[in-house]
Protein backbone atom coordinates (compact mmCIF):
# COMPACT_ATOMS: atom_id res chain seq x y z
CA UNK A 1 0.00 0.00 0.00
CA UNK A 2 2.72 2.56 0.79
CA UNK A 3 4.44 1.66 -2.79
CA UNK A 4 0.70 2.64 -3.88
CA UNK A 5 0.41 6.23 -2.22
CA UNK A 6 4.30 6.85 -3.65
CA UNK A 7 3.48 7.02 -6.76
CA UNK A 8 0.34 8.47 -6.66
CA UNK A 9 1.68 10.76 -9.33
CA UNK A 10 1.93 8.44 -11.91
CA UNK A 11 -0.95 6.30 -11.14
CA UNK A 12 -3.26 9.46 -11.32
CA UNK A 13 -1.47 10.11 -14.37
CA UNK A 14 -2.03 6.73 -15.96
CA UNK A 15 -5.90 7.11 -14.44
CA UNK A 16 -6.38 10.96 -16.15
CA UNK A 17 -4.77 9.91 -19.70
CA UNK A 18 -7.34 6.89 -19.58
CA UNK A 19 -9.92 8.81 -18.64
CA UNK A 20 -9.27 11.72 -21.45
CA UNK A 21 -8.68 8.96 -24.00
CA UNK A 22 -11.96 7.43 -23.34
CA UNK A 23 -14.17 10.24 -23.30
CA UNK A 24 -12.78 13.28 -24.77
CA UNK A 25 -12.73 14.01 -28.53
CA UNK A 26 -9.10 13.63 -29.86
CA UNK A 27 -8.91 16.90 -30.86
CA UNK A 28 -9.95 18.09 -26.95
CA UNK A 29 -6.91 20.21 -26.93
CA UNK A 30 -7.13 21.68 -30.21
CA UNK A 31 -7.67 25.01 -29.48
CA UNK A 32 -5.27 25.26 -26.48
CA UNK A 33 -2.08 23.69 -28.31
CA UNK A 34 0.21 26.84 -28.31
CA UNK A 35 -0.40 27.63 -24.89
CA UNK A 36 0.61 24.08 -23.47
CA UNK A 37 3.15 24.15 -25.32
CA UNK A 38 3.99 27.94 -23.73
CA UNK A 39 3.48 26.08 -20.03
CA UNK A 40 5.92 22.87 -20.81
CA UNK A 41 8.55 25.21 -22.22
CA UNK A 42 8.45 27.65 -19.20
CA UNK A 43 8.61 24.36 -17.09
CA UNK A 44 11.02 22.86 -18.59
CA UNK A 45 12.98 26.75 -18.81
CA UNK A 46 12.80 26.38 -14.99
CA UNK A 47 14.25 22.95 -14.52
CA UNK A 48 17.73 23.19 -16.71
CA UNK A 49 18.92 26.07 -13.96
CA UNK A 50 18.01 23.55 -11.24
CA UNK A 51 20.23 20.49 -13.33
CA UNK A 52 22.98 23.21 -13.67
CA UNK A 53 23.19 24.08 -9.86
CA UNK A 54 22.55 20.40 -9.02
CA UNK A 55 25.78 19.60 -10.82
CA UNK A 56 28.02 22.24 -9.61
CA UNK A 57 26.59 22.52 -5.67
CA UNK A 58 29.47 19.70 -4.35
CA UNK A 59 32.37 21.64 -3.01
CA UNK A 60 35.07 19.70 -1.26
CA UNK A 61 35.96 21.98 1.55
CA UNK A 62 34.23 21.48 4.63
CA UNK A 63 33.46 17.79 3.34
CA UNK A 64 34.36 14.39 5.37
CA UNK A 65 34.88 11.45 2.50
CA UNK A 66 31.05 9.77 3.78
CA UNK A 67 29.45 13.29 3.60
CA UNK A 68 30.80 13.37 0.10
CA UNK A 69 29.13 10.22 -0.96
CA UNK A 70 25.88 10.63 1.10
CA UNK A 71 25.62 13.53 -0.90
CA UNK A 72 26.96 12.57 -3.92
CA UNK A 73 24.10 9.84 -4.07
CA UNK A 74 21.14 11.76 -3.06
CA UNK A 75 22.17 14.45 -5.81
CA UNK A 76 22.37 12.00 -8.63
CA UNK A 77 18.47 10.97 -7.55
CA UNK A 78 17.62 14.54 -7.48
CA UNK A 79 19.25 14.78 -10.99
CA UNK A 80 17.56 12.10 -12.24
CA UNK A 81 14.81 13.34 -11.32
CA UNK A 82 14.99 16.69 -13.21
CA UNK A 83 16.04 14.92 -16.04
CA UNK A 84 12.52 12.56 -16.02
CA UNK A 85 10.50 15.78 -15.07
CA UNK A 86 12.56 17.56 -18.81
CA UNK A 87 11.64 14.13 -20.70
CA UNK A 88 8.06 14.74 -19.60
CA UNK A 89 7.87 18.72 -21.11
CA UNK A 90 9.82 17.14 -24.10
CA UNK A 91 7.28 13.89 -24.79
CA UNK A 92 4.33 16.44 -23.85
CA UNK A 93 5.14 19.23 -26.63
CA UNK A 94 6.23 16.37 -28.73
CA UNK A 95 2.80 14.87 -28.39
CA UNK A 96 1.38 18.66 -29.15
CA UNK A 97 3.32 19.11 -32.19
CA UNK A 98 2.48 16.28 -33.54
CA UNK A 99 -1.09 16.63 -32.77
CA UNK A 100 -1.16 19.78 -34.16
CA UNK A 101 0.53 19.08 -37.38
CA UNK A 102 -1.61 15.39 -38.06
CA UNK A 103 -4.92 17.61 -36.85
CA UNK A 104 -5.17 15.08 -34.55
CA UNK A 105 -6.42 12.31 -36.67
CA UNK A 106 -3.85 9.39 -36.91
CA UNK A 107 -5.50 6.69 -39.23
CA UNK A 108 -3.40 3.82 -40.39
CA UNK A 109 -4.23 2.64 -43.94
CA UNK A 110 -5.00 -1.07 -44.32
CA UNK A 111 -5.01 -3.90 -47.06
CA UNK A 112 -8.00 -3.63 -48.94
CA UNK A 113 -9.97 -6.28 -47.33
CA UNK A 114 -9.96 -4.26 -43.79
CA UNK A 115 -10.35 -1.51 -42.11
CA UNK A 116 -8.12 1.62 -41.40
CA UNK A 117 -7.28 1.46 -38.47
CA UNK A 118 -8.42 4.52 -36.33
CA UNK A 119 -4.98 5.61 -33.63
CA UNK A 120 -6.11 9.01 -33.81
CA UNK A 121 -5.93 8.18 -29.69
CA UNK A 122 -3.09 7.62 -28.70
CA UNK A 123 -1.20 11.49 -29.21
CA UNK A 124 -3.73 12.48 -26.54
CA UNK A 125 -3.58 9.87 -24.06
CA UNK A 126 0.57 10.38 -24.48
CA UNK A 127 0.08 14.02 -23.45
CA UNK A 128 -2.61 13.71 -20.97
CA UNK A 129 -0.33 11.14 -19.33
CA UNK A 130 2.94 13.15 -19.51
CA UNK A 131 1.77 16.26 -19.27
CA UNK A 132 -0.57 15.45 -15.97
CA UNK A 133 2.68 13.56 -14.60
CA UNK A 134 5.20 16.93 -15.15
CA UNK A 135 2.49 19.06 -13.52
CA UNK A 136 2.14 16.39 -10.72
CA UNK A 137 6.05 16.15 -10.27
CA UNK A 138 5.80 20.06 -10.55
CA UNK A 139 4.84 19.68 -6.44
CA UNK A 140 8.17 17.48 -5.73
CA UNK A 141 10.28 19.63 -8.04
CA UNK A 142 9.68 22.94 -5.51
CA UNK A 143 11.02 20.49 -2.73
CA UNK A 144 13.46 19.63 -4.64
CA UNK A 145 14.92 23.11 -4.71
CA UNK A 146 14.47 23.69 -1.51
CA UNK A 147 16.51 20.41 -0.77
CA UNK A 148 18.75 22.08 -2.71
CA UNK A 149 18.86 25.25 -0.49
CA UNK A 150 19.04 22.83 2.35
CA UNK A 151 22.07 21.00 1.14
CA UNK A 152 24.29 24.03 0.23
CA UNK A 153 23.66 25.45 3.73
CA UNK A 154 24.68 21.98 5.07
CA UNK A 155 28.04 22.27 3.46
CA UNK A 156 28.62 26.05 3.68
CA UNK A 157 28.21 25.77 7.98
CA UNK A 158 30.58 22.70 7.59
CA UNK A 159 33.42 24.42 5.24
CA UNK A 160 32.92 27.20 7.78
CA UNK A 161 33.68 24.89 10.94
CA UNK A 162 36.46 23.58 9.12
CA UNK A 163 37.97 26.53 8.47
CA UNK A 164 37.45 27.86 12.14
CA UNK A 165 39.09 24.90 13.22
CA UNK A 166 42.22 25.00 11.31
CA UNK A 167 42.68 28.77 12.19
CA UNK A 168 42.04 27.76 16.01
CA UNK A 169 44.75 25.17 15.40
CA UNK A 170 47.14 27.45 13.30
CA UNK A 171 46.61 30.40 15.89
CA UNK A 172 47.60 27.72 19.22
CA UNK A 173 50.45 26.66 17.04
CA UNK A 174 52.15 30.23 16.63
CA UNK A 175 51.18 31.16 20.27
CA UNK A 176 54.49 31.53 22.97
CA UNK A 177 53.27 27.83 25.11
CA UNK A 178 55.24 30.02 28.21
CA UNK A 179 53.93 31.86 30.71
CA UNK A 180 54.35 35.04 30.30
CA UNK A 181 56.52 36.88 33.37
CA UNK A 182 56.98 40.22 34.20
CA UNK A 183 60.10 42.32 34.19
CA UNK A 184 61.81 42.99 37.41
CA UNK A 185 60.15 46.40 38.91
CA UNK A 186 57.25 46.13 36.42
CA UNK A 187 54.48 48.42 37.57
CA UNK A 188 56.55 50.31 40.10
CA UNK A 189 55.94 53.73 40.30
CA UNK A 190 58.80 55.92 39.44
CA UNK A 191 59.14 59.39 41.14
CA UNK A 192 60.28 61.84 39.05
CA UNK A 193 63.66 63.49 39.42
CA UNK A 194 63.67 66.93 40.65
CA UNK A 195 60.90 67.65 43.76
Amino acid sequence: MRWLLQKWDFFSAALLAVVGGFFLPHNAVKDITTELIAFFSIQSAVILPAMIFTAGILKPDGLELEDAERYHKALKAQMLFWVALLGLDFVAVVSLIAGKALDWNLVLPMPERFQPIDLGWILPIILYFSGSLAVFRTIPFVRGVLSLLDVNSDMTVKAINRRNKIESAEKKAQADPRPMTLPKDYGKIIEPEGE
